[in-house]
């Protein structure tokens, strides 16, 4: 990959930029290496009222700039606490008059409250990109969003980008030299169908898709109960993919339900690794041959503990993802190569 700085078809200078209070920045590092150029430098002071102040050290005036947040989950006041950094850093960005602000943020807070459960209950998919372009950003990137069409449920100005990460799933799959004939795709819920039904094909399994009907309760968070399984899994393998993975409840269920109707070996895969609460021993109860995380979310605390646990790296989608918005190239051309 060309540096951005060098080789650039985009006359504006590249500037990419991590957390600013320098906590989880091992994915913006990653992408930093992939583009040969370094983060650039911030300063950051907390004060004991508990606010903080964020900035970049250097100029960035007509700039492309790129910011990497990796949120932290699990814990409200921490979430609340990075997205005020993300916030703030954008506001302080904005003022040095760059050319154009790319905020980039791998796995969306809020991104699975894209409907109202109940009455009077907000959408709030919209809370963090109406953020940011309020503090002043004008692009915002997302990988596999939970659901592609909620960023349209309110008027907004910023434009969503969503990478689409079949690949990263594809690749692994294949690496694995499997029989695919002897696999089957489960869809985790009804609307993960589609998605699945298209992984299937794309990996040349012949046979029909797995669909998992479950019910979820909506006065009860992070509830769910698996009612049904659509299909045959008896005698085959099999692989459960999902876009996020939280409490990994439902994932165990699934599993059980699976091994009662005769599967073998079943392998458990998210982009976003949240894993909240009891997560990791809920994965731990399941014998899962292999579980498949991406590193969208940091999970290092929780890494070692996980069973047959096997990370998928996105630092070089991201690469490329910026290199193509900064030159001008198309993204969804990205989504249809396999090498992401």
């Amino acid at each position: 990959m060309t540096n951005s700085n060098e080789q650039s078809l985009n006359p504006y200078p590249f500037k990419l930029f991590g957390s600013p209070s320098g906590t989880n920045l091992f994915l913006a590092e990653e992408v930093a290496k992939q583009l040969n150029t370094i983060l650039e430098g911030v300063s950051y002071k907390d004060f004991s009222d508990g606010s903080f102040i964020a900035h970049h050290t250097e100029s960035i005036r007509d700039c492309d700039v790129y910011l990497i947040l990796q949120p932290r989950f699990g814990n409200k006041e921490i979430l609340s606490y990075d997205l005020d950094e993300c916030e703030s850093m954008v506001y302080a960005l904005k003022q040095g008059e760059p050319n154009r602000i790319t905020v980039i943020v791998p796995c969306l807070p809020y991104a699975r409250q894209d409907k109202s459960s109940n009455y009077r209950e907000p959408i709030l998919v919209q809370k963090v990109p109406m953020r940011l372009q309020m503090a002043g950003a004008d692009k915002l990137v997302v990988l596999k969003l939970h659901n592609p069409s909620s960023y349209n449920a309110h008027p907004l100005t910023i434009p969503i980008v969503n990478i689409e990460t079949s690949n990263l799933l594809i690749n692994q799959i294949k690496s694995k030299g499997f029989n695919l004939e002897e696999f089957k795709i489960v869809a985790p819920d009804l609307g993960a169908a589609p998605f699945c039904r298209k992984l299937a094909q794309a990996l040349g399994i012949p046979s029909n898709i797995v669909i998992i009907n479950k019910f979820r309760d909506p006065k009860s968070a992070n509830q769910s109960e698996v009612m049904e399984v659509i299909g045959d899994a008896n005698n085959f393998h099999c692989i459960i993919p999902d876009d996020l993975a939280d409490t990994c409840g439902t994932a165990v269920k699934t599993f059980k339900a699976l091994k009662d109707r005769g599967a073998k070996d079943i392998y458990f895969t998210a982009i976003h690794g949240v894993l909240t609460g009891k997560a990791v021993e809920n994965l731990n109860s399941a014998d899962f041959k292999e579980v498949w995380f991406s590193d969208t979310c940091d999970f290092t605390e929780k890494e070692k503990l996980i069973k047959n646990l096997q990370i998928m790296p996105t630092a070089n989608l991201i690469a490329k993802v910026i290199d193509n918005l900064h030159n001008g190239k198309s993204i969804t051309d990205l989504s249809k190569n396999g090498d992401n």
